[in-house]
């Protein structure tokens, strides 16, 4: 069974800043998707990330997605779970760093391993609310 990591950004509604700003802190170019769910996308070596302008997530496990206008999808091609972790909370602290979004970092849409505010600059790792 596969298991992702999701940063959730807002907002997310500059979709031009969006890509060049994940490119940016990805250290690659994302290019347009083919795929029905997922507008832009890029090769990391070991791991892709998939970034989708929308979505339809609500409320679960005490996880407001619907406060966040967009995702990335990081996945491990080889299912290395470490990887693919240190890989997302790498993107999110990069991302978290320009000040310009608010900030999820999701384990497979089941916990929510940290946030960010864009106002504050505050981060919270572990159990945040």
């Amino acid at each position: 069974m596969s298991e992702y990591h999701y940063v959730f950004l807002h907002p997310g509604d500059s979709h031009r800043q969006l890509v060049e700003d994940v490119g940016a802190v990805c250290g690659v170019e994302l290019t347009p998707s083919a795929d029905e769910f997922v507008d832009y996308s890029a090769n990391l070596g070991r791991t892709a990330v998939e970034l989708e302008f929308t979505h339809d997530y609500e409320e679960d496990h005490g996880i407001p997605f619907e406060r966040y206008d967009s995702l990335l999808a990081v996945r491990d091609f080889d299912s290395n779970l470490e990887r693919q972790a240190a890989t997302a909370l790498q993107i999110f602290e990069r991302l978290a760093a320009l000040d310009r979004y608010d900030l999820a970092l999701v384990r497979d849409l089941q916990e929510l391993l940290a946030s960010s505010t864009r106002t504050s600059r505050h981060s919270t790792f572990g159990d945040a609310p």
